[in-house]
């Protein structure tokens, strides 16, 4: 079955690059919202979904700042915000899986975040969102964190990966978008860049069906790019170091003609008017890949410390004071921590200290030491609460 798929992958013509852009309207914002949060497109007039996603990670309404100021806060806040070095909720969700499962997962972020908490605390739990996944890293990373460094992925970095869904030359056309799954994790200098299980995407340029004198069909398929951990897009191509790398894997599995079937392969199968065959790609074929480019990017590196998560907050005080609560409650210190994967030194979770002001508090985030440049983080002060609300009136 393994030489079946390095065949097929081998048998693909594999060239090209393009770009997928952010969303910049917020109708594009809100929609990608909804599919990460949810996992779909919510129903409802524009106001009550962008007060139900406020609701789900807030743990209430945002008031006073207009649709499109809460959009953005949500946009910033679950997604990513490329001017702030803290990382958003989603980032902060495919680390804690990779951290427990060695790969993140594409489900919706409150199914994610539910399954989480049901394989650390043996039971989902209900309410914000961010709050529930402070409360995770608590327990999970106990004295040790993860910090948003910044690191550049060399050119021609080659990696593996897998098609989500079925291709051929019989039923696909010129346009039909490819989706692909990284599997095995990408690191540089100590930052994780690519987990096993991120997600990028390509499309077919050109489809050739099969034709007589028994010539096989074809497939041109453009593997555009992948996203990071911090969803960034990383461009990606089918190069001269990645087509090296699948040739050798087929042959140590016992894969003829590797040479020609790199290129494309055209059989003669029988006779002048024997029909030749399609080229057929079944889910789960994998191929190497590379980075088209040196990018700048961003990645999580483990550092020593507690988590010192943000909670960020846009209702009015009497809002305030019930997450404030909210988070007295759960700010609970868990009997024991998972050990870290990295060399981070052993410890058990101290008790995690919190807030417990009901008036508004002054928007203030820890900058902390670029631990891919210095090697080291710095520890907390004593007194120094594990969790900061930003409350944005």
């Amino acid at each position: 079955m393994k030489k079946l798929i390095l065949t097929a992958g081998l048998a693909a013509l594999l060239m090209g690059s393009a770009s997928a852009a952010e969303p910049t309207t917020l109708t594009d914002k809100a929609d990608k919202l909804d599919e990460v949060i949810f996992g779909e497109v919510q129903q409802g007039s524009f106001l009550e979904r962008v007060s139900t996603m406020d609701e789900a990670v807030y743990g209430g309404n945002g008031e006073g700042e207009g649709l499109d100021g809460r959009v953005s806060d949500l946009y910033r806040d679950v997604i990513r915000d490329e001017s702030s070095s803290q990382p958003s909720l989603s980032t902060r969700v495919n680390t804690l899986e990779y951290y427990l499962t060695d790969e993140i997962k594409q489900d919706a972020l409150e199914s994610r975040v539910e399954m989480l908490e049901s394989t650390v605390f043996g039971v989902g739990k209900t309410g914000a969102l961010d709050v529930r996944v402070n409360e995770l890293e608590r327990a999970v990373y106990g004295n040790t964190h993860f910090e948003l460094v910044t690191v550049t992925l060399p050119a021609d970095t080659v990696f593996k990966i897998s098609l989500n869904e079925e291709i051929s030359s019989k039923v696909n056309m010129e346009g039909d978008i490819v989706h692909f799954t990284v599997q095995e994790d990408v690191l540089q200098d100590g930052v994780l860049v690519l987990p096993r299980g991120a997600q990028g995407s390509g499309v077919v340029t050109k489809v050739s069906r099969p034709k007589f004198f028994g010539r096989s069909g074809s497939l041109e398929i453009s593997f555009n790019q992948v996203f990071s951990i911090d969803a960034e897009e990383i461009p990606t191509v089918l190069g001269p170091e990645s087509q090296e790398k699948l040739k050798m894997e087929a042959a140590a599995v016992g894969a003829s003609a590797v040479g020609a079937l790199a290129l494309g392969p055209i059989g003669l199968v029988g006779g002048l008017f024997v029909k030749g065959k399609d080229v057929e790609m079944p889910a789960g074929t994998e191929l190497y890949i590379q980075t088209q480019q040196a990018v700048e990017t961003h990645g999580m590196k483990q550092a020593e410390g507690a988590p010192k998560a943000v909670v960020h907050k846009k209702a009015g005080t009497a809002a305030a004071v019930t997450m404030t609560e909210t988070v007295e409650k759960t700010a609970v210190a868990p009997a024991e921590t998972a050990a870290p994967k990295t060399e981070a030194a052993e410890s058990t979770a101290a008790p995690a200290e919190t807030t417990a002001a009901a008036e508004t508090v002054e928007e203030t985030t820890s900058e902390k030491t670029d631990t891919a440049e210095t090697g080291e983080a710095a520890a907390p002060a004593e007194d120094e609460p594990s969790v900061v609300i930003v409350r944005h009136e």
